[in-house]
């Protein structure tokens, strides 16, 4: 018996606004678009899907990461955008760079390369 990871879910309190950081800030491009689902993805088969709604807590329990070409390049868009970033991209042990940034609901997201 084979599995798979299909996708990563979320509800977010405004669809829009996480689209836009999605894929105009940080690249991503739209693979599924019904309206009030949206299912964001990149070259690899990842994917995210999308639901505006409420949350039934703000927990950090999950991270999405997101893997790009220039973390730098990102990391300037997400700081024009307006978003809150935690600091600049961080080199890290196993020798990528990561950035820290927060989503329009507050969870942490990272882009890294």
């Amino acid at each position: 018996m084979g599995a798979r990871l299909s996708h990563v879910f979320m509800v977010v309190s405004d669809l829009e606004a996480q689209r836009r950081l999605l894929v105009d800030v940080v690249g991503l491009r739209v693979l599924l678009d019904e309206g009030d689902y949206v299912r964001i993805g990149g070259d690899d088969g990842f994917h995210l899907g999308l639901e505006e709604g409420t949350r039934r807590s703000s927990s950090d329990g999950l991270e999405i990461n997101i893997q790009v070409d220039d973390v730098d390049e990102v990391h300037r868009r997400l700081v024009e955008a307006g978003i809150s970033v935690e600091g600049p991209p961080e080199e890290q042990e196993w020798g990528g760079r990561h950035v820290w940034f927060r989503d329009v609901d507050g969870r942490r997201m990272s882009v890294f390369g």
